[in-house]
């Protein structure tokens, strides 16, 4: 669907998650997740980014919000225990 100089793609971003890798373990340190749409040309598509090499304090969900919020215009000091912006988005 035309929007502007686009389509509504990509002028907005979706984001598809889970809050578990293993639901038997319970375990959430390797959280897969899809974000589809160029948030009017701020988001780099067509990519995969990995993060386990990265470190906990460098691979947190909430930086990954404050990241798509700061394209969003939303300008926040901190997001639950996230300070800083997941780098490379």
């Amino acid at each position: 669907m035309a929007e502007g100089d686009g389509t509504v793609l990509d002028n907005s971003c979706l984001l598809f998650l889970s809050n578990m890798w293993s639901g038997n373990r319970h375990d959430s340190t390797r959280l897969p997740l899809l974000t589809v749409g160029g948030l009017a040309g701020t988001l780099k598509t067509g990519r995969v980014l990995n993060y386990l090499d990265k470190g906990d304090e460098n691979r947190k969900e909430c930086s990954l919000y404050l990241s798509l919020m700061d394209r969003m215009g939303v300008t926040l000091p901190r997001f639950g225990d996230a300070e800083t912006r997941l780098e490379g988005i």
